[in-house]
């Protein structure tokens, strides 16, 4: 190229630098959205998703609150954007939300670098070339997308990614008035501010930091009438979409019908029922839960970013006081609300995290600065540092992509088919009791597939948290009695194993005229999913697919068996499904047992109707999981069962007939079973070896501090704990997901007595109900760990001096079924990890 077309060429290239900023938001809004619709959902899934697509397209009134605005945006996009199902068009609008609200922290971070606001609203001369606002502001746009929080809500229908995009939008716009000082911008921000109302009340925590940042900028404002009520009417514009509910609540085809009065109207806009769920945690619980912000931060941004973070905001406050009066107190008020708070809080923490983005890239934009006052010989020094940040959101991106994708994500799907399936036709007249996670995907079927289950096939009933026992008063709500015996009047299941239904029992009615014969209430598998309840004096054999006429220590009889599967990946569980019966009372526990090859599977007796409660001549169907391990290698393994005996502690014999003296064996052979590679990431050996307890391969507990009185223990520890009654143990546990979880789980931690009794405990969602491990999709992803210091158990005044032990283990937030315990040859090894002894005495310890 000759010199002159090279000088021309770099002319053009400077005359466009001025433009950079602004050319690059094309590109960034693109790319983040397709990396965002290469990994979104392709239809419904349980709960709340599934509301959030099909109350739009029905113009229905959603769960409290309600969420106008979001309904009135959704409905409008469902009918503009006609791209694939009503389902994957809402997600899509989830990504579309999310790579708006990126695109705004863009904005913001280079707004608040490019220039400095003069006295007048006019801009100053650049301080910095425009590389470095690009870069940095690249930095933290990218950094937010590719966070695992905020993009596992850019990949399915939810009403929180658009609460964190109307968030950045009104700061933006905020940030847009502080820089030209134009008052058009003002109303807009105000109009913002009250449109957020109408989407969600969380919003409404930002008022504080947008008054006094109004005030701030234009303190003679309370003096100016006719702004004030230019204002007044764009927040009156604002809270417009609040008119759909009044309108729309008599003729909703879902939702409350009482909305048309302000007592309806203000219960459910303002979410009432839910108000148990805020600011449960007290003072002394605040330096827990500002540890809890760090660990779900630590998991969204990489430590240089939060370095970077931090640094921000040392120079927003020194450098741009008035925008620091915006964002700072809206930081403050959002998270004191959020992290005190035990429901939707990863949802609601999607705008801390945006702000602290945007304080990233400041921090990232003040270093290049910095760097750049070296001199004109290392001018590009500053950019690039920059641009070799950009690698950091990158990795990130790459790390989590992988582990965040929906896009062969079917659950839901696949259970609504498991429904229709067996009711649809049939005429069974049945009844399916269910919860809102497993109802909602139905409801899309029905309102907006047009498919429809007929009564007389299965009859759906929603079974709402409104009583202590719900579930177990709408099964007795079925019952009826013919001559004091009782029976269900239609067939009934449920949506999900219930531990509470499996332990309830029936009495005959009324008792003065029926015998005193109590009935206990079973639950049968009859699918993936689906459970039949029935009474403890059924006898009927269910159709599985092989017979087995064997009896076990001459007392129970093994009728047939199936697998769900014959291959399954490591990792992932198999199920064996097993009937049984005996002829008499038993008073000793058995429990059927497998070996997949020389890995024992030995079941504990949580969850289990276990054999002396057993009805004589009744058929006992029971699910047993046999998870592959992480380190099993491929291959194909037998399959034996045994029958093991709990209270004589031995192996019991199985012989072809009852009285056998002879000819029995330990075991029999159940076929082979093929395990294939992992489908995802799988833990190191070293996690694995380093763990204290592996549960189900699912999650590892990878360590545990206690401190009390002073002293402080790391688990496993031998030395006891020495306490006396009325002390407080502080417990943390650390925990590593090793595969993506698919069930919530509740932590416990107990305290176990000399009798063996339970003394003090706390059960609790982990990081006291702030990262749930599943919530309609796996929310802990492979190879997130986090310490976990929500555990405080108090000694007893009146518990007695002697020797204890604290235990840890996890159970099903509605199953109640303990998580098992593998050892690190793959065997099952109970399920709970003894991180300790205890030693409680009276007096000082």
């Amino acid at each position: 190229m000759p010199a002159h077309e090279a000088l021309s060429t770099l002319k053009r290239m400077e005359r466009l630098r001025p433009h950079l900023v602004s050319l690059a938001t094309g590109p960034l809004f693109a790319g983040v959205l397709v990396l965002y619709t290469l990994t979104l959902a392709p239809g419904v899934l349980f709960g709340d998703p599934t509301e959030y697509q099909f109350i739009p397209y029905i113009l229905g009134i959603a769960h409290p609150p309600g969420y106008a605005f979001y309904t009135l945006l959704a409905a409008l996009w469902q009918r503009l954007v006609s791209v694939g199902t009503v389902a994957y068009r809402t997600n899509l609008l989830a990504a579309t939300a999310g790579a708006v609200t990126v695109l705004l922290v863009y904005g913001m971070v280079a707004m608040l670098l490019s220039s400095s606001r003069s006295a007048q609203g006019r801009s100053t001369t650049p301080q910095v070339s425009p590389s470095g606002p690009l870069l940095a502001a690249l930095f933290a746009a990218l950094s937010l997308a590719a966070s695992a929080d905020f993009w596992q809500h850019s990949l399915h229908a939810n009403a929180h990614i658009v609460s964190a995009a109307l968030a950045a939008l009104t700061l933006w716009t905020g940030l847009r008035w502080w820089r030209t000082a134009r008052p058009r911008w003002l109303y807009a921000f105000a109009f913002l501010a009250a449109l957020g109302v109408t989407h969600h009340p969380l919003l409404a925590f930002g008022g504080p930091a947008y008054l006094l940042f109004t005030l701030i900028l234009r303190p003679r404002l309370l003096r100016e009438p006719r702004s004030l009520l230019k204002i007044g009417a764009a927040l009156a514009l604002g809270l417009v979409p609040f008119l759909y509910f009044p309108l729309r609540s008599p003729t909703a085809p879902f939702g409350p019908t009482d909305m048309r009065t302000w007592a309806g109207f203000v219960r459910h806009a303002t979410a009432q029922g839910l108000r148990v769920n805020l600011f449960h945690f007290g003072l002394a619980d605040q330096p827990d839960r500002l540890r809890v912000f760090w660990e779900l931060l630590r998991l969204q941004y990489p430590l240089p970013t939060l370095a970077l973070a931090g640094a921000g905001l040392l120079w927003l406050l020194r450098r741009r006081p008035k925008p620091a009066s915006l964002l700072l107190p809206f930081f403050l008020t959002h998270l004191a609300f959020t992290i005190n708070t035990v429901q939707d809080v990863m949802a609601y923490l999607l705008i801390p995290f945006t702000v602290v983005a945007v304080l990233a890239g400041l921090g990232a934009g003040w270093l290049a600065a910095l760097l750049r006052q070296w001199g004109r010989p290392r001018e590009w020094l500053g950019s690039g540092l920059a641009l070799l940040l950009l690698v950091l959101p990158m990795m990130t991106a790459l790390h989590n992509g992988p582990r965040l994708s929906l896009r062969n994500y079917r659950a839901a799907e696949t259970y609504t088919q498991e429904v229709f399936d067996r009711f649809a036709g049939r005429g069974e007249g049945a009844v399916l009791l269910a919860d809102w996670e497993h109802l909602t995907p139905l409801w899309y079927a029905q309102y907006v597939e047009g498919r429809r289950l007929d009564p007389q096939d299965v009859e759906l009933v929603f079974v709402a948290a409104g009583s202590a026992n719900p579930w177990v008063e709408n099964v007795w709500a079925r019952v009826v009695h013919e001559q004091c015996i009782p029976r269900f009047e239609r067939p009934l299941y449920l949506s999900g194993y219930r531990r509470e239904v499996a332990q309830a029992e029936v009495r005959p009615q009324p008792p003065n005229r029926c015998p005193e014969r109590i009935y206990g209430l079973r639950l049968r598998p009859v699918g993936p999913t689906l459970y039949r309840v029935l009474l403890s004096s059924d006898r009927t054999l269910p159709p599985l697919a092989q017979r087995l006429d064997l009896v076990a220590d001459d007392v129970i009889r093994l009728l047939g068996y199936e697998l769900d599967r014959e291959r399954v990946p490591v990792g992932e569980t198999v199920y064996l499904t097993l009937a049984m019966r005996t002829d008499r009372r038993l008073k000793d526990y058995y429990l059927p047992f497998v070996l997949l090859g020389d890995r024992a599977y030995r079941w504990t007796t949580d969850s289990r109707l276990n054999t002396p409660w057993w009805e004589p001549g009744e058929v006992v169907v029971e699910r047993f999981e046999i998870t592959i391990p992480f380190g099993v290698p491929p291959g194909r393994y037998p399959l034996r069962l045994g029958m093991h005996n709990l209270s004589r502690g031995e192996d019991v014999v199985l012989t072809e007939r009852e009285g056998e003296d002879s000819g029995g064996e330990m075991m029999i052979e159940l076929g082979t079973l093929e395990v294939a590679p992992a489908r995802g990431v799988t833990p190191s050996r070293e996690v694995l070896a380093r763990a204290l307890g592996n549960f189900d391969s699912k999650i590892a507990l990878v360590g545990a501090r206690v401190r009390a009185g002073g002293q402080r223990r790391e688990a496993p520890w031998r030395e006891p704990l020495r306490l006396r009654a009325g002390q407080t143990l502080h417990v943390t546990l650390g925990w590593r997901a090793l595969q993506p979880v698919l069930e919530s789980y509740t932590v416990f931690v107990h305290l176990i007595g000399p009798d063996g009794q339970v003394w003090a405990q706390q059960d609790y969602t982990p990081m006291g109900g702030a990262f749930p491990t599943f919530l309609w999709i796996p929310k802990w992803i492979e190879g997130q760990q986090v310490a976990d210091p929500s555990y405080r158990l108090r000694v007893p005044d009146e518990a007695p001096a002697g020797d204890y032990y604290l235990e840890v283990g996890l159970y099903g937030m509605t199953t109640v079924r303990r998580l098992p315990l593998f050892d690190r040859q793959g065997n099952l090894a109970g399920d709970r990890v003894v991180l300790g002894p205890v030693q409680v005495v009276r007096g000082e310890p």
